[in-house]
């Protein structure tokens, strides 16, 4: 973007919060939907009143009015507005009209009941769509963003291999192994700081950021604006410590802001440049959007000129957001982790997120689990089952007392989906491997999927170790124990698959 023709007399104003005009419209609307709703019942009473004084409800013409502007208003706002509108209707026949007209009253009234509930039922698959829409568009763009991060550490490693003394995958591992210490700190009360901080000197290590500063969100609450009462301020190591609103209110920082993209300074071709004279103290800013959500924002102050480039920036942009999402994971495990038995992180990640989604919205989604007693049939059937899964749907593999537990997550689908699966997967298995117990969760039941994986094993291995002490301490008879353990397996088994 072109500064040089910008006046220093602009005064940069904040637009963190522009929106477009329908979106406040429809904001607006909602937000005051019972003052909307007696607005357009007293307009329509006037205007019945104006038309026929003894009809004021306009129920005796041949177009019934009154069902119109309950549907409309119903339909839109809900059943509670459309109550609201018959009890204005029932006021105003009550007082201007002789005969009260019970019959046109009934019929308003039932059906303003039979439009709530098709709002209802209507708003809710809106929802649902909604959050599975979203759902699969922060998936594809986690795994984008995976992916360029992958593609510019490789880039970075044969352009700069003998320049550098890092490439930018050793410098994130640096920077990996720099978090889980702090996360090892309990008196550290804001770690978050200190991961931006890390974040920070892998910039300065791996793109000779010279200058900068790091704004970031605290928590991660979308009903929180970004402003200076709800960020914190990471400094780079040679930055002048500056008042977060004032930043905020930088007009290159403040366009990015508004807009929700990096920008820079650049010439008249759009190429970045470090030359120019501007109104802004930075020469470029970089937002961080996860979620639809701004959860920090990046101003470089100072940069040597030959790093100073569009891939560079565009590095830059695509580390901090990969970079944001990790710390959202950590935020999301930190609140939502209740499935700690199981090893793989990611997995965590997804299933926590999956659960904050039921918890907020009751969009359900389930977890199938395979139990089996044998190394090898249960490293057969996960080869399996990884060959099989959807885009969305992960599988991961835990090993618990003696038993091995293959667990898909299903996203957004509920237990039909992973009988589904389970049918074709049984195609696919030799009848030896297709002998194994199997549950399927939805996310209401997550403590008793963790009794599945943790509990009932633990007892199963206790119960166990007390018939080989007790064959111990007499003449141990192996045959004995073999036939012990095959009752104890059955009546597990048994008990587990009746459940």
């Amino acid at each position: 973007m072109n500064l040089q023709s910008k006046s220093s007399s602009i005064k940069a104003k904040t637009r963190t919060n522009i929106k477009s005009k329908v979106d406040q419209f429809l904001s607006l609307l909602h937000d005051h939907s019972y003052l909307e709703t007696f607005t357009i019942m007293i307009s329509y009473l006037i205007m019945g009143y104006l038309i026929d004084p003894k009809d004021i409800c306009l129920v005796n013409g041949e177009v019934s009015y009154i069902l119109i502007i309950l549907t409309i208003i119903t339909l839109f706002h809900g059943f509670e507005n459309g109550i609201l509108s018959v009890a204005i209707i029932a006021l105003a026949m009550g007082i201007f009209y002789e005969i009260i007209p019970y019959l046109d009253f009934l019929v308003a009234l039932m059906m303003t009941m039979i439009n709530g509930e098709f709002h209802y039922y209507w708003t809710k698959k809106i929802d649902k769509a909604e959050i599975s829409s979203n759902y699969s568009a922060n998936k594809l763009d986690e795994l984008s963003k995976a992916f360029y991060s992958l593609k510019i550490s490789h880039d970075q490693l044969e352009k700069n291999y003998v320049v550098k003394p890092m490439s930018i995958r050793n410098s994130i591992e640096e920077i990996i192994n720099m978090n889980l210490e702090t996360d090892e700190h309990d008196e550290i009360e804001d770690k978050n700081y200190e991961y931006y901080k890390n974040f920070l000197g892998l910039l300065e290590k791996s793109f000779n950021v010279n200058s900068a500063v790091l704004i970031y969100k605290i928590g991660h609450n979308k009903d929180k604006l970004f402003s200076a009462e709800t960020v914190n301020i990471v400094f780079g190591s040679y930055t002048e410590e500056v008042e977060s609103e004032i930043i905020l209110k930088d007009y290159l920082v403040d366009k990015s802001l508004a807009h929700q993209i990096p920008v820079y300074v650049s010439d008249e071709s759009g190429e970045p440049t470090a030359t120019l004279d501007t109104d802004s103290d930075y020469i470029a800013a970089i937002p961080s959007i996860v979620d639809r959500e701004l959860v920090a924002i990046l101003a470089i102050k100072r940069m040597p000129f030959m790093s100073f480039n569009r891939e560079v920036l565009t590095s830059i942009t695509i580390l901090l957001e990969y970079f944001s999402i990790e710390i959202g994971h950590k935020d999301i495990l930190d609140d939502l982790d209740t499935i700690k038995i199981v090893p793989e992180k990611d997995f965590r990640f997804e299933y926590a997120r999956l659960r904050f989604l039921y918890l907020k919205h009751g969009v359900d989604s389930t977890v199938l689990i395979f139990k089996i007693d044998n190394e090898l049939q249960s490293t057969r059937i996960y080869e399996r089952v990884k060959k099989m899964l959807r885009a969305l749907d992960r599988v991961t593999l835990v090993e618990e007392n003696g038993f091995y537990y293959i667990v898909i997550l299903f996203p957004l689908h509920d237990k039909a989906a992973a009988e589904g699966y389970y049918n074709r997967l049984m195609l696919f298995l030799k009848d030896d491997d297709a002998k194994f117990d199997f549950m399927s969760f939805g996310m209401r039941e997550n403590i008793l999927l963790n009794k599945y994986l943790r509990e009932d094993a633990q007892g199963y291995y206790h119960r166990l170790m007390a018939i080989f002490k007790e064959l111990e301490e007499t003449n141990f008879d192996f045959t004995t124990f073999n036939t012990k353990h095959q009752e104890l397996s059955l009546e597990y088994l048994s008990k587990n698959h009746d459940s």
